[in-house]
């Protein structure tokens, strides 16, 4: 290689030395002066980041507090759409029952009854229709008399009644000549023994018409007007009762159940013209398990009443009805292993209504009903009590909805009591407010209350009075399951503000 080639060479290194001097140079000083603007930057961003998460901190614990108040807030409109019933806890006496199932039964021998045909004859008439309340004097049928015997006792006894008429003016007649001797005493011994027996002929007449169903009602005018009776009227039979035949109101409890003739048509002695029911008393029979026995032995033994509860009953009739204990049955269904028990159950006439000189009555206890009977077991002094609706259960916990009590000024804000009553009037809206902003002002404001449940039925509970209500606080008394999905849903709606419905 040249010399000269070879200087060229050392130059060309010497030159891209340098080169790297100078850029290395370069970068240390960029670096010296950017680092500390990066460092403050970094800084300013994990400054920033803190502060996001302290801040979100601070809304997670105000979120958490709102969860903790739990509280509804309903609108007018939505407490009456509710149908919110608000009220105090109930506190006294509570009976805990056994819930059994019974119905309504006829009585035997005094619910069903029969008539007969008194006489053999045709139906000529028939004066009345079945559901027709019965009262006294009121006539069923008229019948047209074919029976020969009945025909023939009669003639026979007007007869007889002549014969009488005839005798005693006899005696009449001879009691002058024989008081003057004309006529001697025998004969009038004669014409007394012939009246003695005419006397007699009469009598056994008389009750041979009876038992052949002639009533002493057609018999009378018989005696007096001396014609042969050709039809006979039918009338409720005797055995309604002596009761029943001197009062009113018992005789109204017949009426016609079924009729089974129609005119024209030929019946002998004794075949049915119609049956007749009688509802203004009737048995509730009620079926217990044989484990149920001690429960009502004790009922019988204490005179305890039985709590009736009839289905869709109306609202004028929702008072209970308690009734005792009639008697137990002596037989245990080999089957079913249950013991029918009997409860007199006095009825009453839920509508009347009269047409054609008809008495037509609608009953409120009809045979076939079901109904449930509340057996007591034992009573519960001084608890306190709620309806089955006031009450949420949750798990292991228990919850009631109380009037949310706001304090202004110092003083507690009055409880509403009466939703409907206390809500403001139109006049006390004023004329220029708005309707629709008035329907989604917070009208009251309902929170839980964790109480601890010590009974519970299908309707009643009963919880312990340990001081979670304050006295006086109206509850509400129906809808808590509602009110508890409602928080549910203002607690889960977010937003970090106070939800309502409306």
């Amino acid at each position: 290689m040249s010399r000269h080639h070879m200087m060229r060479t050392g130059l060309r290194v010497l030159l891209a030395s340098a080169l790297l001097t100078v850029i290395f140079a370069a970068g240390g000083a960029a670096g010296f002066f950017l680092y500390p603007q990066l460092a403050a930057e970094s800084e300013a961003r994990d400054h920033d980041h803190d502060d996001e998460a302290a801040q979100e901190g601070e809304e997670d614990d105000h979120h958490d507090e709102h969860e903790e108040e739990d509280h509804v807030a309903l609108t007018k409109q939505a407490f009456e759409n509710l149908d919110l019933l608000m009220g105090p806890v109930s506190k006294g006496d509570f009976w805990k029952t056994l819930l059994v199932p019974a119905r309504v039964v006829e009585i035997p021998g005094r619910s069903n009854l029969s008539v007969s045909a008194p006489v053999t004859g045709i139906i000529e008439d028939v004066r009345v229709l079945p559901g027709q309340s019965l009262t006294r004097g009121v006539p069923l049928f008229t019948m047209r008399l074919t029976d020969e015997a009945l025909i023939d006792a009669q003639s026979k006894l007007l007869e007889t009644l002549t014969r009488r008429e005839v005798a005693e003016q006899k005696i009449a007649r001879i009691r002058p000549l024989i008081e003057s001797g004309a006529i001697s005493g025998a004969r009038r011994l004669e014409l007394d023994y012939e009246l003695k027996q005419l006397e007699v002929e009469q009598s056994t007449l008389l009750q041979e018409i009876k038992n052949r169903g002639f009533p002493q009602s057609m018999i009378d005018p018989l005696l007096k007007d001396r014609e042969l009776a050709t039809t006979l009227t039918v009338y409720p039979p005797t055995f309604f009762g002596e009761e029943a035949t001197r009062s009113e109101e018992l005789s109204s409890g017949f009426s016609v159940e079924d009729l089974m003739v129609h005119p024209g048509m030929s019946l002998s002695r004794g075949e049915p013209l119609c049956t007749i029911s009688y509802h203004a008393r009737l048995y509730v029979e009620g079926t217990a398990f044989e484990d149920d026995l001690p429960v009502l032995d004790k009922i019988a033994e204490n005179d305890w009443k039985i709590t009736l509860e009839a289905h869709g009953e109306a609202e004028d009739h929702a008072d209970p009805i308690c009734l005792s204990l009639l008697r137990v049955d002596n037989h245990v269904d080999e089957e079913t292993q249950t013991v029918k028990f009997f409860i007199e159950l006095p009825n009453e006439a839920m509508r009347t209504r009269q047409t054609d000189q008809r008495l037509f009555k609608q009953w409120r206890f009809r045979p076939g009903q079901r109904l449930h009977l509340r057996l007591p077991v034992e009573r519960w002094e001084n608890q306190l009590t709620l309806p089955v609706d006031a009450v949420v259960v949750d798990g292991p916990n228990v919850f009631v909805f109380a009037e949310h009590q706001h304090e202004e000024a110092g003083a507690m804000m009055p409880p509403i009591t009466n939703a409907i009553e206390s809500s403001p009037s139109e006049s006390e809206l004023g004329d220029g407010e708005d309707d629709h902003g008035d329907d989604h002002d917070v009208f009251i404001e309902l929170e839980p209350v964790p109480v601890r449940l010590l009974y519970r039925d299908d309707k009643t509970v009963v919880i312990a009075d340990d001081g979670q209500i304050p006295a006086g606080v109206p509850i509400a008394l129906n809808h808590a399951y509602k009110l508890y999905l409602a928080t549910k849903m203002q607690s889960g709606g977010g937003g970090g503000h106070h939800h309502h419905d409306h």
